[in-house]
């Protein structure tokens, strides 16, 4: 199984003295290129050599699985001290990362600010038992409208996985994605156009809402939806009485 690099950055990044504002300050980058980075599983060279240098390591050090599995360079002590409890939450060990929600009221101000950390930081989390989607390569957008109605009405939630920007040339066509832009958040099945500078923008209620072209450079974030939420219970179903 490969390394995580970014994983393995964010570890080590939150264990050293720097912390993840004082990595960036070193780095000269801001923090959102930062979270973005930890996103990813491969990371440029010139990030990896000049990350390591800056946390005092060597790259072999950093990106050779211990910080992928930081819980494995600590012998659990018998008792938890305050300090413990702090670095496991810095840490994310033995904390269930729950998926982050961006609700229609918030859906305005993401658009804008969603590379900022403090911002997502804010966002409700959204717990749920058994759920094989966590951390922050998935998130939970609520529906607006009913472009999507029958498959996702209004009010319905989408847990979605992050596309990356080098995959968007390969995104399965009329599949369901959470689509970010400049001044809005979409819900739409995707159509990638044969120059992969364009995409078909599909509702399936086309009657009332039609097809329209999106270029590709206008995308913010992408998303692949992965699973629906309803919280909608159906009306009672009537019955012929036979006893």
């Amino acid at each position: 199984m490969g390394i995580h690099e970014g994983e393995a950055l964010q570890n080590a990044a939150r264990m050293s003295k720097m912390g993840v504002h004082g990595l960036a300050i070193s780095l000269n980058v801001p923090r959102s290129t930062l979270y973005y980075n930890f996103r990813k599983e491969r990371l440029d060279d010139t990030i990896r050599t000049r990350a390591a240098k800056a946390l005092g390591i060597t790259t072999e050090q950093l990106f050779g699985g211990a910080y992928n599995n930081p819980a494995d360079m600590y012998e659990q002590p018998s008792h938890t001290t305050g300090d413990d409890l702090r670095m496991q939450k810095a840490l994310g060990l033995n904390v269930h990362e729950g998926l982050s929600v961006v609700p229609i009221r918030a859906q305005a101000g993401y658009s804008k600010h969603y590379l900022e950390p403090s911002f997502v930081e804010e966002l409700e989390v959204m717990n749920v038992p058994n759920m094989p989607y966590r951390g922050d390569r998935y998130r939970v957008f609520e529906v607006s409208g009913d472009s999507m109605e029958p498959t996702l009405k209004e009010g319905f939630h989408v847990v979605a996985e992050t596309v990356a920007p080098d995959y968007w040339n390969s995104t399965a066509q009329f599949y369901i994605y959470v689509v970010v832009t400049e001044d809005r958040i979409m819900v739409k099945r995707l159509y990638r156009k044969d120059d992969n500078e364009n995409f078909v923008c599909i509702s399936d209620n086309e009657e009332f809402y039609p097809q329209f072209l999106l270029p590709k450079q206008e995308i913010k974030e992408l998303w692949l939806v992965k699973r629906k939420i309803d919280w909608e219970m159906p009306p009672p179903k009537r019955f012929e009485i036979t006893v």
